[in-house]
């Protein structure tokens, strides 16, 4: 289904989750041209105003593969309060002293992944998110529900060696991202990147940050057609110098990410015109990659299968056109989506989904699709390639896929 209805399922399934009784069980929701991002370590200090912390010594090479250089597989994570803690966290975790408070299996099961995604333990897609005040943000020592604090989501990354791709929530403002961006220099390992991304979907009319952008490119008058695309980009480009200004320019830790829609390539259209608009991105600040989300959707195995040809427009379409500004298409989200299934999890689980997922992944990169690749999600009814963190790999036939599919792909 394309993104606009899987919205909407999102949306109507937490409305679900919400109103009932919920056990753990129950959950919601390039070119060719190679990266500048494959240098060595990130800056030592160079940036201004940036940390003193480990963020601040780096060294050595990066620990994952660069952004639009090759195919690789990264991984969102739902929702903590549809998931349930526990798939998670360990259980009777004192915040206030933990040094670990990971379930040991959620560790071993993030091997295949080189970059971790927090939209939704962001609360990305809420207005009035507590997340977006740097005052009222979760606190590392708090208990951890929606929203997930920044140190924990850092401290996953770092445990796991993964890079960080980071949601900005889109009523945060200038010196939140200041203090953000020197949270994430001092504290994520110099080896690894961090993805920065204002927002998520802000071309998608069901959530809030379409009408906030559409308000606000209204108001500054910006030029454009779609004022929620002009105001994508101005927002966009600030957010990348507040980041710039603290990791140091050109730094090879730091990932700009544009984004825009799978299946039609008029938001990355409007999105690049912006981008060369001098009131819009006075200091031509340019993103370094354009990420979709290449879905697959159907209540049947075979209707799965069916969908997979069907990438192939959506991927070339907005590999064009992010050419223009020179940026490889990566994606932000993909995968199954059951979720008009009866019962998705029948489909989920069914074991003919590991070739599924095998094929699916061959057509994303014979279509063009640069890495990362980010599964929607790692865990999770509908959508994950396991439905529980403590589902064997014989029961999650899309998480075997995926590693099978690795295997034969070194």
């Amino acid at each position: 289904m394309g993104a606009v209805l899987r919205a909407f399922a999102l949306v109507a399934l937490a409305s679900l989750l919400t109103a009932a009784t919920c056990s753990n069980s129950g959950k919601n929701s390039a070119g060719s041209g190679g990266s500048p991002l494959t240098g060595s370590g990130g800056k030592s200090g160079s940036g201004t105003g940036g940390a003193t912390g480990s963020g601040g010594a780096a060294s050595g090479a990066m620990g994952n593969p660069a952004p639009g250089a090759s195919f690789f597989i990264g991984a969102n994570f739902w929702n903590v309060d549809w998931e349930g803690s526990s798939d998670y966290f360990q259980s009777g975790v004192n915040w206030s002293t933990t040094t670990n408070p990971w379930v040991p299996q959620l560790l071993t099961d993030l091997a295949p992944y080189h970059v971790l995604r927090f939209m939704d333990w962001n609360q990305t897609n809420n207005s009035n998110n507590p997340q977006a005040v740097w005052s009222t943000r979760t606190q590392k020592t708090a208990t951890q529900k929606e929203p997930v604090a920044f140190e924990w989501q850092i401290d996953l990354c770092n445990r796991s060696r993964k890079d960080y791709w980071l949601n900005v929530p889109h009523e945060s403002n200038a010196s939140y991202w200041t203090q953000l961006a020197q949270l994430v220099y001092a504290s994520l390992d110099p080896s690894l990147r961090v993805y920065v991304e204002w927002s998520n979907e802000v071309w998608n009319g069901s959530f809030p940050q379409n009408a906030y952008a559409t308000s606000q490119g209204q108001s500054l008058g910006l030029a454009g057609s779609d004022p929620a695309a002009s105001f994508y980009a101005y927002q966009a480009v600030r957010v990348y110098e507040a980041f710039e200004a603290v990791f140091g320019k050109g730094s090879p830790r730091l990932v700009k990410v544009f984004s825009g829609q799978w299946a039609y390539d008029g938001p990355c259209t409007n999105e690049v015109k912006a981008l060369s608009d001098a009131k819009i991105n006075p200091n031509k600040t340019m993103p370094d990659v354009f990420a979709i989300a290449p879905y697959i959707s159907g209540t049947t195995i075979s209707a799965l299968t069916t969908a997979i040809p069907g990438l192939k427009s959506g991927i070339t379409s907005n590999i064009s056109c992010a050419a223009m500004a020179s940026m490889p298409v990566i994606s932000y989200e993909g995968g199954q989506d059951s979720y008009a299934a009866s019962n998705c999890n029948l489909v989920q689980t069914d074991p003919a989904m590991h070739d599924v997922y095998t094929s699916f992944l061959d057509a994303l990169v014979v279509d063009g699709l640069q890495g990362p690749f980010m599964q929607y999600t790692h865990t999770g009814d509908c959508w994950g390639l396991k439905v529980n963190t403590t589902d064997a790999s014989s029961a999650a036939p899309k998480y075997q896929g995926v590693l099978d599919w690795l295997a034969a792909h070194p």
